[in-house]
């Protein structure tokens, strides 16, 4: 199954670093040698901790490399270092791309994103109508069976975007709210988004991303995965073992093209670096579409969405708001950042921009989510020394 948000809920804190940050000149705060020892003490003390055996550290500044660091192993059996070119798993780092990929579509006049959903699947015909919009930003209501999606085991024919979706419009509970009301989180709506893909563009969701983002791009590392794909420089995730720190187990098996839309890539830390600078620099598609991204989603009663969570355990996500595949942080902090986290079996991920400054900081880490990843510590150290308290 995919690992979920709602377990790092309950692990740390999302957002807050309890700086009030102010504009620096980021070229001199990194050309003191104390930003890549402090980040290699964070990500050395995660190795030491037992969360995972290797961590790989990327930050930019508009498109140029500040920081690249690589810790720990890729693999413990060989005794495997991290490189530069070090490929993870990304989780729910996934579904910025899929919503670029819908995106992408209305920018083309494919479609419309607040078209109802059975305008383009079938299969939701005789259900309650919910828009693309409100799959994007989780507000569509759709249940999400972590238990099912994403657990086929049959190697020679793992099930299609479209196939998962059929399946999703057949549970029992279909929705959790009545759509547009509520804001949850759910692997469902982006499977969903994933059909829509699918059938729009008469390709599978692999090829659709790497004929319309990867390659135009530039992203010769990232892809959506398969289980069966041979991939150079692939790092192997690991699970901890509870209460034996620095003990691993292989993580359960999971069919990684069946997490499609809501967590199936594959990237590196210097990728998704200048995924998010050519998202943000409008390459992909004009900025009134790059805004529809980085906008925070609202109910149909016009409230924003984070207004009416429908978990009391999402409180934990104070003022950030959700736009599309892309948590959206709060007008009160001085300077506006867009990020997203990703956990699947074995691999936990970080990626975060801001805006007006064009920093982005990627973490990831092949290990199961927990509280001892250094993510929190990173962005701490990058908050203190590169944008100043």
């Amino acid at each position: 199954m995919l690992l979920t948000r709602r377990t790092l809920l309950k692990s740390s804190a999302l957002m807050g670093t309890g700086l009030a940050i102010k504009p620096a000149a980021a070229e001199a705060a990194v050309s003191d040698s104390g930003l890549a020892s402090e980040i290699g003490d964070a990500a050395r003390s995660a190795i030491r901790s037992g969360a995972c055996p290797g961590v790989a550290v990327h930050i930019s500044l508009r498109g140029r490399s500040l920081l690249s660091s690589n810790y720990g192993l890729a693999n413990i059996e060989t005794a495997s270092g991290l490189a530069g070119g070090s490929v993870f798993r990304i989780g729910s780092l996934t579904k910025q791309f899929t919503a670029a990929l819908v995106v992408k579509l209305a920018s083309d006049g494919k479609l419309d994103l607040n078209d109802a959903v059975s305008k383009h699947l079938a299969c939701f015909a005789g259900s309650p109508s919910f828009t693309v919009r409100e799959l994007l930003n989780h507000t569509a209501g759709l249940h999400s069976d972590e238990q099912n999606v994403s657990c086929q085991t049959d190697l020679a024919r793992p099930k299609s975007q479209m196939a998962l979706a059929q399946e999703i419009s057949a549970q029992s509970v279909l929705f959790d709210f009545e759509p547009g009301t509520a804001w949850l989180y759910s692997n469902a709506n982006y499977i969903v988004l994933g059909a829509v893909i699918e059938t729009l563009t008469a390709m599978s969701l692999a090829d659709a991303a790497a004929a319309m983002i990867f390659k135009p791009l530039g992203l010769d590392k990232t892809a959506f995965d398969s289980s069966d794909a041979v991939v150079p420089g692939r790092v192997d995730g690991y699970s901890p073992v509870d209460g034996s720190p620095g003990a691993f187990t292989h993580p359960a098996f999971i069919e990684i093209s069946e997490a499609g839309g809501a967590g199936a890539m594959r990237s590196t830390a210097s990728d998704l670096g200048r995924w998010h600078r050519a998202l943000l620099a409008n390459r992909l598609f004009d900025r009134r579409f790059v805004d529809a991204m980085i906008t925070p989603g609202r109910l149909r009663d016009g409230r924003l969405s984070g207004e009416n969570r429908f978990s009391p355990d999402d409180a934990s996500y104070g003022e950030v708001e959700y736009g599309m595949g892309l948590l959206v942080s709060p007008s009160s902090q001085a300077h506006r950042s867009v990020l997203h986290y990703g956990f699947i079996n074995g691999f936990s991920a970080f990626l975060e921009t801001f805006i007006d400054l064009g920093l982005t900081t990627v973490v990831l880490c092949n290990g199961d989510v927990g509280p001892a990843l250094p993510f929190r510590a990173v962005r701490k150290i990058v908050s203190a020394r590169i944008l100043k308290s």
